[in-house]
């Protein structure tokens, strides 16, 4: 299940796991907000499982099927929608100006956190990969169902 990301003001989530959906909430607001403090939603691209990524203005998403979508934060408007392949668990990863997506079977997708699509490289590990990329000092951890990976300099 996706988790929550907060920024500008709003709290970014996607519901419901059979059609998901993004949403961008004002968080001040008590009972049901569905009317009132909704600011903007989105279902084309919206995860079930990976989480979103708020990288200053922009919020980056793919989901289970493989679809990567860059956000506009405060408006909801996309920037861009790419089709990466594969079926997706991991949460993207943020680091030196690149968006990292890691696909249930292996393959690293590397972007530029832009609101342009740019494919900066694709890396693949012969095996299946579910969990998020963790981040030790400068090296990724890649946890895949026989090792674990230290990637680094």
């Amino acid at each position: 299940m996706a988790r929550p990301v907060f920024g500008h003001g709003l709290i970014y989530v996607s519901s419901s796991f059979m059609s998901p959906v993004t949403y961008a909430i004002r968080p001040d607001g008590q009972g049901d907000v569905t009317d009132t403090h909704v600011v903007w939603s989105e279902k084309r691209g919206a995860p079930n499982t990976p989480s979103m990524l708020l990288v200053g203005d922009w919020l980056f998403e793919v989901s289970d099927r493989g679809v990567a979508t860059c956000l506009d934060a405060k408006t909801g408007e996309i920037k861009w929608q790419e089709r990466l392949g594969g079926g997706f668990s991991a949460s993207p990863l943020y680091a030196n100006g690149r968006v990292y997506f890691q696909s249930e079977e292996g393959e690293a997708v590397v972007v530029a956190a832009e609101p342009e699509f740019r494919e900066l490289a694709r890396n693949t590990l012969d095996e299946r990969t579910l969990a998020s990329y963790a981040v030790i000092d400068d090296d990724l951890l890649i946890r895949t169902d026989m090792y674990l990976y230290r990637i680094g300099q």
